[in-house]
C-alpha cells in the first residue's frame, strides 16, 4: 500500500517538476511504498481544468533520479484514484531492473559522494559529511539534489571532494532556491553559472564566494565570540566583498575572452553575481549590512540619518565604496547576497524532510520576519512538525540604480529586496521570512533524543530551551 508522507519529504527526493504545471494543476497528497532496497513515489494532482483526479508515479532511473513511470488520470473521487494507484503497484514492482526503472535516455547517476580524490587531499567537510551520522540528513539532501544538477565544467565533484567544497555547495544550494522559485534552469553553458527562465524574463547568474579564511576557528555561542564577527563583518567584510566583485567584473572567461554580459547567449538580458560569505563561521548572518553599505555607498544611522560613505578603511587598507556608482559595473542587474548555503541549512531541510539522525536534534535560533514583516527573534526545534523553512529565505538581492538591464523584483517574490532611492536605502521585507539564522545540534543517546521530541510536540509554542 502507498503511504502518505509530507511535501517536504517528496520534494527531497524529486526536482523534476516543470513550473509550467503548476498552471493547470494542483498537488494534494504525495506517497511512498518501499520494498526491499525498491522505493515507489507518488503524487495526487487535481486538474483545475476538468476537476478531475490524476497522479503520477515515479521510480529510479538509471541516473537514480524519480521519473514518472505510470500515470492514472480522469478519476472523479479521491478515493477511486487511491484504489487505482495501490492496485497498480505490484505490477510496477515487478517492472524493475535491479531496483531501477530505466527509461533509455539515461546519463550516468551524479554521485558527489563517490571518492574521487585521494583520502589526504579530501577536505573536512567532505569528511563530516561521510563519517558524521549527525549530519547524515545534509548528505542525503545533497545527494538527491545533485542527481539533478548538471556540471557543464566537468570539475564538480573533484572541487568539492578537494579544496572548493563551500563554493559547490553554494552552486547547489542556488539550484534549490532557483527550483524552489519556479525558474526554468539551464545550465548547457559553462559560463555564467545558470540561465534562468520564467515566463518571457531570462535572466543569467553568476556565483562567486568569500573563501574562508585560514585560520577559521569552529564558532562560540557567546556574546564576545558574536560582537567580534559584528566587528569582522563591518570593518573586513567590504574589501572581501569588493575583491569577490571586481574578479567576476574583470574575468573574461574563455574560449571568448569577454565579459560574462557580453557572451552571446548573455547579452541583452539582466545579469546578476550571486555571493556568499564563508570567510568565518556565521560571518555571513552579519555580512549583509557591509554589502549594502560598500554596493551604495550610504550608511543608515539608527536616528534616521544618511552617512555618504567615500571609502573603505581598515588599518593601513582603503578601497573607494559606492560598487554601483562605476560606469563600468552598469552591466551588473543586481548582487544576490545569500546568508544560508551551508551544510547546517542542508542539514535542517533534510530534517524537515523526515530525515532522522537518530541521536540528535537541531535547534534554530535568528530573527524571522511576522506577518507584517517585523523581524522577530524566533527559536525552534527543527524536527517539530509545525516548523517550516524554504530554501530561498535569507537571500537579499541589492538592485543596481544604474544597471543597463534592470532586474525584475517580481520574479523573485519572498526574497529581502533592497534599492536605492532619493531619500536613501529601501527594503522589500517578506513576512513569515528567516532573515538570519544559527543552528545548534543537541547530541544524546536515541531514547533522550526521542523524549525531547515527545516533549517539544506537547509544548507546542514553548521555547525548546
Amino acid at each position: 500500500m502507498f503511504q502518505p508522507i509530507s511535501k517536504e519529504a517528496f520534494e527531497a527526493r524529486f526536482y523534476g517538476r516543470t513550473p509550467f504545471v503548476r498552471i493547470f494543476s494542483t498537488e494534494l497528497e504525495w506517497f511512498i511504498q518501499e520494498r526491499g532496497e525498491i522505493t515507489l513515489l507518488a503524487v495526487m494532482l487535481r486538474c483545475e481544468i476538468d476537476k478531475d483526479f490524476n497522479a503520477i508515479i515515479l521510480g529510479r532511473d538509471l541516473g537514480r533520479k524519480y521519473r514518472a513511470i505510470h500515470v492514472i488520470v480522469s478519476q472523479s473521487t479521491r478515493d477511486e484514484l487511491v484504489e487505482l494507484l495501490n492496485g497498480s503497484a505490484d505490477d510496477l514492482f515487478a517492472a524493475h531492473i535491479n531496483g531501477l526503472f530505466p527509461q533509455g535516455d539515461e546519463s550516468a547517476p551524479f554521485a558527489i559522494f563517490d571518492p574521487k580524490i585521494p583520502e589526504a587531499r579530501r577536505n573536512r567537510y567532505y569528511q563530516l559529511l561521510t563519517e558524521d551520522p549527525v549530519h547524515f540528513p545534509s548528505r542525503v539532501m545533497m545527494e538527491e539534489l545533485a542527481l539533478w544538477f548538471k556540471d557543464p565544467d566537468g570539475v564538480f565533484i573533484r572541487a568539492l571532494q578537494g579544496n572548493e567544497f563551500n563554493s559547490r555547495l553554494f552552486e547547489l544550494y542556488l539550484h534549490a532556491v532557483f527550483y524552489e522559485l519556479d525558474f526554468e534552469i539551464e545550465r548547457s553553458h559553462s559560463q555564467p553559472d545558470f540561465c534562468l527562465s520564467k515566463g518571457a524574463s531570462k535572466l543569467f547568474v553568476e556565483a562567486t564566494t568569500v573563501a574562508e579564511s585560514e585560520n577559521s576557528q569552529p564558532q562560540r555561542f557567546d556574546p564576545e565570540a558574536f560582537q567580534d564577527l559584528q566587528r569582522h563583518a563591518t570593518e573586513e567584510m567590504p574589501f572581501k566583498f569588493s575583491r569577490a566583485l571586481l574578479n567576476k567584473v574583470k574575468h573574461r572567461p574563455e574560449p571568448e575572452r569577454l565579459h560574462y554580459w557580453e557572451l552571446k547567449h548573455v547579452n541583452g538580458n539582466p545579469f546578476v553575481i550571486a555571493l556568499h560569505d564563508y570567510s568565518r563561521p556565521m560571518s555571513m548572518v552579519f555580512s549583509s549590512l557591509a554589502l549594502q553599505e560598500y554596493l551604495y555607498g550610504l550608511r543608515a544611522h539608527e536616528n534616521g540619518s544618511i552617512e555618504t560613505i567615500e571609502r573603505h578603511i581598515f588599518g593601513e587598507r582603503s578601497i573607494p565604496s559606492n560598487f554601483f556608482a562605476h560606469d563600468r559595473h552598469k552591466h551588473i542587474s543586481a548582487v544576490m547576497l545569500a546568508t544560508q548555503a551551508t551544510i547546517p541549512k542542508f542539514n535542517r531541510m533534510g530534517r524537515l524532510a523526515g530525515l532522522r539522525s537518530p541521536n540528535s536534534i537541531a535547534i534554530i535560533n535568528g530573527l524571522r520576519t511576522d506577518h507584517e514583516g517585523i523581524p522577530r527573534p524566533f527559536r525552534s526545534v527543527v524536527e517539530r512538525r509545525d516548523y517550516i523553512e524554504l530554501w530561498h529565505e535569507g537571500i537579499y538581492i541589492f538592485h543596481n540604480p544604474r544597471a543597463v538591464k534592470p532586474l525584475d523584483p517580481d520574479i523573485f517574490p519572498h526574497v529581502i529586496h533592497v534599492f536605492q532611492n532619493d531619500n536613501g536605502i529601501e527594503q522589500w521585507v517578506p513576512s513569515e521570512f528567516i532573515v538570519s539564522c544559527a543552528t545548534q545540534m543537541v547530541i544524546s543517546e536515541p531514547s533522550a533524543i526521542d523524549q525531547a521530541l515527545r516533549t517539544f510536540e506537547e509544548d507546542g509554542d514553548k521555547d525548546p530551551s
